[in-house]
């Protein structure tokens, strides 16, 4: 046992001792290796230094040359900028005039074209208005064949302005429907087609809503037809006149403005002149009878005055004074009526203004609209009575005449 414990002990230490001498051959070894590496890594910082402090040296010199070619640029910078405010000073100077064309040439081309959006000769001449529009919204400085093209575009308006032409387009009716007509244009204020007047609106020919009385209607259908020179009616407002026509009332629509005490006046006028043509129909036919019986004194018939009184011989005074009298029937109707009209007319001018100061009472003075309808109240029944009384009196001096005339015919037969 021993022996082998033993044994065992001198093989370790022998192998340990083979180990052993392999490690400080490895530490020996290494060693010298490290010296190695760390002389290797020392000069090559120094290279690496001896570099950089040359890389730095290298750097300043590029920062002094960039430094002094960056004051040379400033300088010249600043020349430039000098310079460029001085060309911008001269090209101010020089182009002030130009400007001030620029200027002139904008308002014109705008009334222009504002001109021809409302003159008519622009439906004769539509492709034109494209072209007046794009020299309106020019925003820089015009060239020369601009200012001669817009020179000849004002021409050739004040050409077309002072012509009477006769051309088809499409004209919208009162209807809005459209329809292809041949019209006559009259310069830029209008055209005229069948005696309708036309008017020129938003781009459109449009048959205008107010047409003027029958006799210039006819004037204008004369005109259109023509063949040496005539005089036409035309609108100088290019419409605005027209329209005022549309806004005008008529006869019967102005009569119904009067309200209840204008139909009042109305159905007396009415009245009295019914009256008065059924007296001097019927004074009429009394004449004619009278005259018949005249003419065969001695047969009396009872369809005339005459012929009554004589058939009443005992009491010829009387009968006569009775028909005088028949005579005169409905006269005095008629003459209540013709002064009674203007009363009611000044009731109600009277009514009228009560309104008108209510209104302005109300709502102020500010909108003379809100007052027109008691203004045409009372102005509208005042011209009812006066229209109504006027007729009146000279119908019932006629008939007073009328029947003084028969009258006195009447009495000379008698005696």
């Amino acid at each position: 046992m021993k022996r082998v414990i033993f044994a065992l002990l001198f093989g370790a230490s022998v192998a340990l001792g083979d180990n052993m001498d392999d490690l400080l051959d490895k530490i020996k070894n290494g060693g010298q290796q490290e010296k190695a590496a760390e002389l290797a890594r020392a000069n090559k910082f120094l290279s690496e230094r001896n570099n950089a402090a040359a890389l730095l040296k290298s750097a300043k010199t590029q920062y002094e040359k960039s430094q002094a070619r960056g004051r040379e640029l400033a300088s010249k910078i600043d020349a430039n900028e000098k310079l460029n405010d001085n060309l911008k000073d001269e090209l101010k100077n020089r182009s002030g005039n130009l400007n001030e064309l620029f200027g002139v040439f904008k308002q014109n081309a705008g009334e222009f074209k504002a001109e021809t959006d409302d003159s008519i000769a622009s439906a004769q001449k539509p492709e034109r208005q494209n072209e007046i529009a794009a020299l309106a919204d020019m925003r820089e400085l015009p060239s020369a064949d601009d200012l001669e093209r817009f020179w000849a575009l004002r021409l050739e308006e004040t050409i077309l302005s002072g012509r009477i032409e006769r051309f088809d387009t499409t004209v919208i009716g009162l209807n809005g429907e459209k329809e292809n007509r041949t019209i006559v244009r009259l310069g830029a204020f209008g055209a005229i087609a069948n005696g309708e007047y036309l008017v020129w609106k938003n781009g459109s020919v449009l048959a205008s809503k107010g047409q003027p009385s029958s006799s210039v209607q006819r004037q204008a259908r004369s005109f259109e037809t023509a063949v040496s020179a005539q005089s036409v009616a035309i609108d100088p407002t290019r419409g605005s006149l027209l329209d005022l026509f549309a806004l005008q009332p008529g006869f019967w629509e102005r009569m119904t403005q009067g309200g209840a005490i204008g139909y009042l006046i109305l159905t007396l006028g009415a009245f009295g002149l019914c009256l008065g043509a059924w007296r001097i129909a019927k004074l009429q036919l009394i004449d004619g009878s009278l005259k018949r019986q005249i003419v065969n004194i001695k047969t009396p018939r009872k369809d005339n005055p005459l012929g009554r009184i004589l058939l009443e011989s005992k009491n010829a005074e009387t009968a006569l004074d009775t028909e005088l009298n028949a005579l005169e029937k409905g006269q005095a109707a008629i003459k209540l009526l013709a002064a009674a009209a203007p009363l009611l007319g000044l009731l109600g001018t009277v009514v009228g203004m009560i309104g008108a100061f209510q209104t302005i009472t109300l709502f102020g003075a500010g909108d003379p609209k809100l007052m027109a309808s008691s203004i045409s109240l009372a102005l509208v029944t005042t011209m009812q009575g006066l229209i109504v009384a006027v007729p009146l009196l000279f119908l019932h001096g006629f008939l007073r005449y009328r029947s003084q005339t028969i009258g006195d015919r009447l009495e000379s037969a008698c005696v």
